[in-house]
């Protein structure tokens, strides 16, 4: 499956097809958009450890903010966050906040349904604002890689 190269801001759409993917340059996970029941646009979310989250669109709630992830080694941290963009928006900024300073940055949309955001840095709480919509967790430890 070949990946589509990370973009540097705005928004991007991927087919739904389910063979295209976007690599994330510091963590190396990977989005993959497939199809859920009733043919809607659905999100997996792979790290090394293999798949972490499927989120499909719906009608009846959205998850704004469906996860937060930290990662890496010292001197070579990222933190990521990733979730359902709210009903008529089509920007999401996430904010990252750590013990020692905080990262704000404008989340990359695709398939005007979902958002990613990735950062260097290890982070405590991200926050997700769009419109009046706002959700915040705490970012967590990646899981381990799988055996191979």
């Amino acid at each position: 499956m070949p990946d589509e190269p990370f973009p540097t801001g705005g928004s991007t759409t991927l087919t739904a097809d389910g063979r295209r993917a976007l690599r994330l340059p510091l963590s190396g996970w990977q989005l993959r958009l497939g199809r859920g029941s009733g043919g809607r646009p659905a999100l997996e979310v792979h790290s090394g450890a293999g798949l972490i989250d499927v989120s499909v669109t719906g009608t009846l709630s959205v998850s704004a903010l469906r996860g937060g992830r930290y990662g890496g080694r010292a001197g070579a941290w990222w933190s990521l966050a990733w979730g359902q963009l709210p009903p008529g928006a089509d920007v999401v900024e996430a904010s990252f906040r750590g013990w020692r300073r905080d990262v704000r940055v404008q989340a990359l949309t695709f398939a005007d349904a979902f958002w990613v955001a990735e950062v260097g840095g290890r982070f405590r709480s991200v926050t997700c604002t769009s419109g009046t919509t706002r959700a915040m967790m705490r970012v967590v430890r990646e899981p381990r890689d799988r055996e191979r």
